[in-house]
């Protein structure tokens, strides 16, 4: 007999902070519900894949569209919906309204930053990453900016006319992945496969 599927996602522990929303363990279920069980055993799997090459925080996204291309381009796999609105609530613990994901998943694909994989599936194109990436160095460019700032206030308090501005990049921690690699087509598009069965069009709120 198969085991059930389990896994620790848990987020009844998460203090609240200003920008996240608030009640997510109850909001995280909801979301989880509306997946069928192969929809949510890859969820999962996305999920415990750290993100790479990609220092932008996600609190930095000024817009509903800018998150859910984040998700899309950081992750690197075809997600639905659904999909996307439980890794906006489990990884990045923001509320998630499907009818506007649905809406954000429509206008990226009329501005080529997200293409249609199989049914109710969307990927990233390389427009949504650089357009990520655009965000990505206006933050590193404020954040230095900022840092500059800080030295020469410092400075100037200590009687120093001409301080160190040289900006060295803050370490960035290592973190480990229990998911492969090198990753399939199935694994990285899975509607190509047909993996999954899409649900109906639907209006409801993932935290009702």
């Amino acid at each position: 007999m198969e085991q059930p599927f389990t896994h620790s996602i848990d987020l009844s522990r998460v203090t609240h902070r200003r920008g996240q929303s608030p009640d997510l363990e109850p909001k995280r279920q909801r979301a989880w519900d509306r997946m069928d069980d192969r929809e949510q055993r890859y969820v999962v799997s996305v999920y415990n894949k750290p993100i790479t090459d990609w220092d932008l925080p996600f609190a930095e996204l000024g817009s509903a569209y800018e998150r859910v291309l984040y998700v899309l381009v950081t992750t690197d796999r075809a997600l639905s919906a659904d999909q996307i609105a439980y890794l906006l609530i489990a990884r990045h613990y923001r509320n998630a309204d499907i009818t506007s994901i649905r809406k954000q998943l429509a206008i990226g694909v009329r501005q080529t930053h997200l293409r249609l994989v199989g049914h109710d599936r969307y990927g990233s194109t390389e427009d949504a990453d650089e357009k990520i990436r655009q965000i990505e160095q206006q933050w590193r460019a404020k954040r230095n900016a900022a840092r500059v700032a800080r030295v020469i206030r410092a400075a100037h308090d200590a009687g120093i006319d001409a301080p160190d501005l040289s900006l060295e990049p803050e370490p960035v921690a290592e973190k480990s992945s229990d998911a492969p690699d090198d990753a399939s087509l199935e694994e990285r598009s899975p509607g190509l496969t047909g993996e999954f069965e899409g649900d109906g069009e639907d209006s409801h709120q993932v935290d009702g």
